[in-house]
């Protein structure tokens, strides 16, 4: 598949915002993107004011882009981590984009996210991730969302 610098949709001095090629979410129950903290911190509680502020606009935008490129009817934003408990340095703050599609095929419509447990094979593969159309238009709308006034004054305030 990809490089990995190819699935990424954003980047700012921050922050990234990827799409795994091994998705929790497949591309037909809307789609799976990952904001990561350039600078690994353990929780959004040690984000500084900027960051913090950087962190809620592109997430915001990102998940714009999803409902606008992705035609979905609903986002899920989820901050999990549990997974990286036992990593060395422990687990780090991240925050997971799952679209949430009318029709449902993995999910259950209407309910919150399923996730199997960590090495499971459905995550070997199984799910469907963004395309490489998905992830260029993707970039382009979030790209264009970030002229919006409001993204703006937050990049302002972010320093970014």
């Amino acid at each position: 598949m990809s490089d990995a610098s190819n699935r990424c949709v954003y980047e700012d001095r921050y922050f990234q915002v990827v799409a795994p090629e091994l998705p929790l979410n497949c591309r037909e129950d809307g789609g799976h993107l990952v904001v990561v903290k350039k600078k690994p911190v353990t929780d959004r509680s040690d984000l500084t004011h900027q960051e913090a502020i950087a962190f809620m606009r592109i997430s915001m935008a990102a998940g714009k882009a999803m409902y606008d490129v992705l035609g979905i009817e609903r986002m899920n934003y989820e901050d999990l981590g549990n997974w990286g408990l036992d990593d060395p340095g422990g687990a780090k703050m991240h925050l997971h984009l799952f679209g949430r599609s009318r029709e449902q095929i993995h999910q259950i419509r209407g309910q919150h996210i399923a996730l199997y447990p960590k090495d499971h094979p459905i995550y070997k593969g199984h799910l469907k991730p963004l395309t490489e159309n998905d992830l260029a238009r993707l970039r382009a709308r979030i790209g264009e969302i970030l002229t919006e006034p409001k993204y703006a004054k937050m990049a302002e305030l972010a320093e970014l």
